[in-house]
């Protein structure tokens, strides 16, 4: 633990003396907060007695408490149904307590009729698994979703029709949109909130720009969800852009991302409001870049929340960024800063595309009209918790805020935030306070995404709150580039109050005879405590009694005392409670985890992630080889070996297994699948010249989807020509050189007649060919040169309708050319493994490489790829289907000179290969907690 030295500073006083100031920031907090109404705001049932959910213009409150519940999103069917449970978990490890999610359509209903409510689109399972673990739930119904589907979520099918139009009142839509409701409706029959269910509101539609004149059809959308007994707390739509929204009638809920992958220009984006203060943030510029017609509420009348604030963003064709950390939280900190009460993340856990039927399901342009092309598989979104499963460093930048809101969200929530004007430039240093005029919370950042703030020195703050006025901190301070915290002012502990502080609340304990409040620091900056002494008894800082205690109108101010878990601030307080405030390290504050259940609390420090189930049961699991956790409680780990601290806290060390998996890597070109078949004429001599050589191969294309493309890679010692069911390919195929030959407008579903001609030939001769075959649905098969193949010499060349008599199978050769010849792929690699990976908790593949684009295949099933952005691709192989024997094959597409993409991190053009591959194990040891002495 990082220990300072004292001494610490102690001085009596009634206020704090500013000194002299380089920059005095002031705020006038003098205000009085008028009483919230929602009277105008016409929601669905609140809830059993007690525990109603209510919505006024400005938070939720849970039983008449105003609480600030935590969003995070992740899309069930996108995401393994043996996974859901793990995800859940982790989302609510992290502070989350509502799990909103897509119903998209088109992975339900892809066959007009022909609804699938199974195995990883199992709807209802899914919420119950959320109510099984306490989370509450919130559907977003669509029925056009966008979320980088297909479609926004329509099926072909529906969208293809001409006979109606879409998102409207028109009533042929109205009939097959009312039949979705209706179906949602039957898998969430009894597990809305009003039945004690987890289901606390839905989103209507999407994205709906209509402004006024789609008002309609929102509340037709919400007349059928209520009809199909969506009786619910909370209705709401989203509000950027030129959003219908029926007034009172649903909630606009807003957004913010940390850049726009979906911008039609391949330049730097040099502002983004996502990290300005202002109410809303980033409202307008979600999806869209004319802002002309935006949707402009009466803010009064609506609470301020959010459903996509993004801790990432997907990369498309065109923009690949790479999202920082710091990128996201601190969207989310501006959010809080600028008054949200609801701070909803998009998406908080990525996922895999499922595959369809006939077609993949992501967003395109090329097959469905879309503005953006996005991998067929991969739905990574750069989340806090990415699609392997996998706990990113954005996961932990975020907790100790969530932390934060869901232990003091009822005293924030009311609070009125002042937002000072002038803080719209990147460098500028971005502050609010949000107050109830005697108590409140400082915001502050001096991030701003792509930009390397300055420093801003000597800056103090003075508050002119209702009844005093308080500078701190007590000196000037620096707050350097990327520092982003809150400071609390006249916080309440217990019967003690915190006038101020330079650190970053997160949580309170109650641990057995203590009170424990856990603060996190400001980066560098000194830690300050004020304390004000009226119902302070006793008081120990660093170890040391402070003495005599002064009762009455005393303040303490307490700075450069000892951070470390063995020497808190420790008072005691005229009720007789003792309290202990810890300060953590910002790396502590990331690796504390808090936990409630069935009223036990729990508080941890651990190198290792965690999460606790149902059962109170720990997990601990990491890609290291040693975890150190410790337990900041009476809380004990039955049955495992445990150090007690000064501090009287356990410490538990978990050394995993030493464990390895080797990778067996092979080039796997194309070619090395094709056999070489001699051309070579059989009969010679001078009146055969004229004869030709002619290879058949029927086959057949058998399946759902229709052909994408289709390539004949040919390599020969002589040219040919190519007859395919019955014409002439009408492109020519040279010798001794690589040929792809585009067959796409050739090829048909079902039987296929192939013809290869080749001249007179007495000389040895040999050819190689594939014929890769690619389904819309990524499928893709090889037919490749072998002894099925059928050949003839003769004279003529037979009628498409004709069988040549004498057909026998060809003559296997050896290859003529050496083997560093240009073969048939870019780079693509077989990829083998010395053992298993189901005994481990998972298993990541990390990929480096050059190029463009990269997939993963098993047999001609696409299951993962990557668009290239210059950070490591990672793959879970625990999501793999392998099966034992069958490698998985890496096929890596050079990025070519004139593709045009906007990325943050050089691309290597016109090459492509591999780099670096290896695997990384991640373990799980599961604890079973139980109280200690």
């Amino acid at each position: 633990m990082l220990k300072l030295i004292l001494p610490f500073l102690l001085a009596f006083c009634i206020g704090m003396s500013p000194g002299l100031l380089a920059q005095t920031i002031e705020i006038d907090a003098r205000i009085e907060l008028p009483s919230p109404t929602g009277t105008h705001l016409h929601m669905g049932n609140p809830g059993p007695a007690g525990a109603e959910l209510t919505l006024n213009n400005k938070y939720l409150s849970l039983g008449g408490e105003p609480i600030i519940p935590v969003m995070g999103e992740v899309h069930y069917s996108r995401v393994k149904r043996e996974n859901w449970e793990d995800i859940i978990l982790k989302m609510k490890a992290n502070g989350i307590n509502i799990i909103a999610f897509y119903a998209i359509w088109i992975h339900h209903e892809e066959s007009e009729s022909i609804f699938d409510w199974s195995g990883n689109k199992d709807l209802r399972a899914f919420v119950e698994l959320c109510q099984k673990h306490d989370m509450w739930a919130y559907p977003r119904l669509g029925p056009w979703c966008h979320g980088e589907v297909r479609n926004g979520g329509l099926p072909d099918w529906l969208v293809k029709r001409e006979d109606m139009k879409v998102r409207s009142n028109d009533p042929a839509y109205q009939h097959y949109a009312e039949r979705w409701y209706q179906q949602i409706g039957q898998q969430l029959a009894g597990l809305y909130y009003k039945d004690g269910g987890p289901i606390i509101g839905v989103q209507l539609e999407n994205e709906y720009w209509r402004g006024k004149g789609g008002e309609d059809h929102i509340m037709w959308l919400k007349q059928t969800a209520q009809r199909f007994g969506m009786d619910v707390p909370m209705y709401t739509v989203t509000g950027w852009r030129s959003a219908s929204v029926p007034e009172g009638e649903a909630i606009p809920l807003w957004g913010g991302y940390p850049t726009a992958p979906w911008n039609t220009n391949l330049g730097k984006i040099s502002r983004n409001e996502s990290y300005v203060f202002r109410m809303p943030i980033n409202s307008q510029a979600i999806g869209n870049k004319d802002n002309s017609d935006r949707y402009q509420p009466d803010y009064s009348l609506y609470p301020y929340f959010t459903c996509e604030l993004g801790v990432g963003n997907q990369l498309s064709e065109h923009r690949r960024p790479v999202i920082d950390p710091m990128d996201g939280a601190t969207i989310a900190l501006s959010s809080i800063a600028s008054g949200s009460n609801l701070p909803g993340y998009y998406v908080f856990a990525g996922g895999l595309n499922p595959v369809g039927k006939f077609t993949t399901l992501e967003e395109d342009q090329l097959e469905s009209g879309y503005w953006n092309e996005y991998p067929d598989i991969s739905y990574d979104f750069q989340a806090a918790i990415r699609e392997t499963g996998e706990i990113a460093p954005s996961y932990h930048k975020v907790k100790p805020l969530h932390y934060f809101l869901n232990e003091f969200g009822d005293h924030l929530a009311p609070m009125q935030p002042i937002v000072p004007e002038g803080q719209e430039e990147p460098d500028d240093l971005k502050y609010s306070f949000r107050t109830d005029g005697a108590s409140g919370f400082l915001f502050i950042s001096n991030y701003y995404r792509g930009y390397t703030n300055s420093t801003k020195e000597d800056v103090q703050f003075t508050v002119q709150l209702q009844d005093e006025e308080i500078t701190f901190p007590s000196k000037p301070v620096d707050i350097v580039d990327s520092a982003v915290f809150f400071w609390p002012v006249n916080m309440q502990m217990g019967e003690a109050i915190l006038g101020c502080a330079t650190v970053q609340p997160i949580c309170q304990i109650s641990n057995g005879e203590y009170q424990d409040w856990y603060f996190r620091q400001s980066g560098d900056i000194e830690v300050e405590f004020w304390l004000k002494g009226e119902a302070i008894e006793k008081l120990i800082v660093g170890g040391t009694s402070v003495a005599p205690v002064q009762r009455g109108s005393e303040s303490y101010r307490l700075s450069g005392f000892p951070r470390d878990l063995t020497e808190p601030i420790i008072f005691t307080t005229d009720d007789g409670q003792t309290h202990r405030i810890f300060v953590l390290t910002n790396k502590q504050a990331e690796q504390f985890w808090y936990f409630q259940d069935a009223g036990q609390e729990y508080a941890f420090l651990s190198t290792a992630n965690l999460y606790m189930d149902e059962h109170q049961q720990l997990h601990a699991f990491s890609t290291h080889e040693v975890d150190t956790i410790i337990s900041l409680g009476r809380i004990e780990a039955r049955g495992e070996k445990r150090e007690i601290l000064p501090s009287g806290f356990s410490r538990y060390t978990i050394s995993y297994p030493s464990e390895s998996i080797a990778i067996r890597l092979n080039p796997a070109d194309l070619i090395d699948e094709a056999q070489w078949l001699s051309i070579t004429a059989e009969r010679q001599g001078g009146s055969r010249t004229l004869d030709h050589r002619q290879f058949f191969k029927n086959f057949s294309l058998e399946h759902s989807a229709d052909i994408r493309r289709a390539t004949f890679y040919f390599l020969g010692e002589a040219a040919c020509k190519i007859r395919l069911n019955g014409r002439w390919v009408n492109q020519s195929v040279s010798a001794d050189e690589v040929n792809k030959i585009d067959l796409t407008g050739y090829v048909q579903k079902g039987l296929n007649d192939l013809m290869l001609d080749f001249a007179y030939a007495d000389t040895a001769r040999a050819f190689a060919g594939v014929l890769e075959v690619e389904y819309y649905t990524s499928d893709k098969i090889q037919i490749a040169t072998d002894s099925s193949w059928l050949t003839v010499q003769q004279y003529k060349i037979p009628a498409p309708w004709e069988d040549p008599r004498g057909k026998t199978q060809p003559t296997i050769t050896e290859r003529p050319y050496s083997p560093d010849h240009p073969g048939f792929s870019d780079a693509r690699y077989a990829l083998s493994f010395n053992q298993g990976t189901q005994k481990f908790e998972n298993v990541f593949l990390r990929i480096d490489y050059k190029g463009d684009k990269a997939q993963l295949r098993i047999g001609e099933r696409l299951v993962a790829d990557n668009f290239n952005n210059g950070t490591t691709w990672s793959v879970n192989l625990r999501d793999m289907p392998m099966v034992y024997g069958e490698p998985l094959i890496l096929e890596i597409q050079p990025l070519t000179e004139d593709t045009r993409l906007y990325t943050e991190r050089e691309l290597v053009r016109d090459w492509a290969e591999l780099e670096i591959i290896e695997v990384e194990i991640e373990q799980k040891v599961i604890f079973e907690l139980v109280p200690g002495e």
